[in-house]
């Protein structure tokens, strides 16, 4: 109960850090930050969304989704895709389901929009308007 009690006032004391849309292995009580996990045993499922992202650049549709209980390595999983996908110079988005936001039915889809919309704004305009005017065009 205490560290519960510990976080509402590290959420009451800086409410900004909790309101927007962070790396969360980032965050900690304790001021230490998490240490990177290793991936074990997912290479099976790696391999199958990476076939999936090999098809859709070669123009085919398709959806990946990565679902289960907590604590099974679906963000692991994502985190590993999104480094081949930005090694071969895509651009890697993901959404997560927060149970703080249950109230908003969309709010994985809105911070994924969110975050492209921030890459955007990094980008060169003009070339982000060609890149955005050829994916119109597909």
């Amino acid at each position: 109960m205490s560290d519960v009690r510990s976080d509402l006032r590290l959420m009451l004391d800086n409410p900004n850090t909790f309101l927007r849309d962070l790396d969360m292995t980032k965050l900690s009580t304790t001021g230490s930050q998490f240490i990177e996990k290793t991936m074990f045993g997912r290479n099976v499922e790696l391999s199958t969304i990476k076939d999936a992202y090999r098809r859709s650049i070669s123009g085919e549709c398709g959806l990946v989704t990565i679902s289960g209980t907590s604590g099974t390595g679906k963000s692991l999983l994502a985190n590993e895709f999104g480094k081949f996908v930005s090694a071969d110079g895509g651009i890697f988005l993901s959404g997560k389901f927060d149970q703080l936001q249950q109230g908003k039915p969309f709010s994985a889809l809105a911070s994924t929009l969110n975050q492209y919309c921030g890459i955007l704004l990094h980008e060169d305009m003009a070339s982000t308007k060609e890149k955005v005017a050829f994916q119109l065009r597909s």
